[in-house]
């Protein structure tokens, strides 16, 4: 309604800002989840070229996130947006779908990476924990909940369920180990398919060496910041760009905060991805970049590009801002903390 009514585009000076922060996380021809309940994570290359080309013929300027940074530093207003176009976590697909798409465009983009994930320190727990149940007519946390999943609504319940749990009552440190037991029981492997993986360091040196690419950390465990002390979190921040800059022999300047609500990154995280010298941070909050940012480079809004709703339409209606306010309690300018 509000695109085909005109609202978005008659309000975007007012709402719009200096430009947007895409984040994207899977890119896949098939955007299939087991129950359906992470689907949204994903969006096809075909997709992804649409938005692409649909930015560029409206005179978008597409910037990497250090040209941003520099944008929203200086304050000035310029005659074209910019869009920054991030991805969380370095899936593989990133590699084999998305960058041909990058390239075809000539579009820079900034890859957040999680050295856990890479070494097998940390898994994709939200996949396997889907996995997990996809399978199963019951489940139960060792010392936990439990939960029936005979039909895709209990199983649907189960898996929030399960989120819910895991997010809130067991400590960063106990998920794995806890999942490891729960896989074990199921006689199942605690990860993904090779093929739904994260990229390898071998891969990510491939990606970085195109000057499109940059490489920004994503913490070392994919942990919540905000639930660990304040000396943890920077040891994950410091950790995951040294360990990125032994790797790629370049160390990140940018950051994502894992999760990236107001639940998992507030002020304390911000005001640490700064003392640890990242340039910027990134959160999941919904909202346009604008000139007030400048002040706070560590906790930036960005627009996700939401896997359910693959139009055209929402993406365009969302970089034009008019539905930050609508998000954000009335607010044109969202800042973490």
């Amino acid at each position: 309604m509000a695109w085909h009514s005109g609202l978005a585009q008659g309000t975007r000076n007012r709402f719009g800002g200096l430009g947007s922060i895409i984040m994207l996380h899977r890119v896949r021809r098939d955007c299939i989840s087991p129950l359906g309940v992470t689907r949204s994570l994903s969006i096809t290359p075909k997709f992804l070229d649409e938005i692409l080309a649909s930015l560029r013929s409206e005179g978008t300027e597409f910037v990497s996130m250090d040209e941003m940074a520099e944008r929203v530093k200086s304050g000035a207003r310029r005659d074209r947006r910019f869009v920054a176009v991030t991805l969380d976590d370095g899936y593989n697909d990133n590699l084999n779908h998305a960058y041909p798409v990058f390239q075809k465009h000539s579009v820079p983009f900034t890859v957040y990476v999680a050295p856990g994930f890479i070494e097998g320190a940390a898994v994709l727990w939200w996949e396997v924990a889907e996995k997990l149940i996809a399978k199963a007519a019951y489940i139960k946390v060792p010392g936990g909940p439990e939960w029936r999943c005979s039909t895709l609504f209990q199983k649907r319940a189960a898996f929030h369920g399960l989120m819910r749990y895991f997010s809130y009552t067991l400590t960063e440190l106990e998920q794995l180990p806890v999942l490891r037991e729960m896989c074990a029981a199921a006689d199942m492997m605690c990860g993904v398919t090779a093929d739904q993986d994260v990229m390898t360091w071998k891969q990510l040196r491939q990606i970085s060496a195109d000057p499109l690419c940059t490489i920004g950390g994503h913490t070392v465990h994919h942990y919540n910041l905000k639930r660990l002390t304040a000396g943890m979190a920077a040891q994950e921040m410091r950790q995951s760009a040294d360990m990125i800059g032994d790797e790629l022999g370049k160390r990140p300047a940018h950051f994502a905060f894992p999760y990236g609500s107001a639940k998992a990154a507030g002020r304390r995280e911000a005001d640490i991805a700064a003392q640890e010298g990242f340039v910027s941070a990134v959160t999941t909050r919904h909202g346009t970049i604008h000139v007030e940012h400048h002040a706070n480079l560590h906790a930036l809004p960005r627009i996700s590009i939401n896997g359910r709703f693959q139009k055209l339409v929402y993406a365009q209606t969302m970089m034009s801002g008019v539905t930050t306010p609508i998000a954000n309690a009335g607010r044109r300018v969202v800042q973490g903390g």
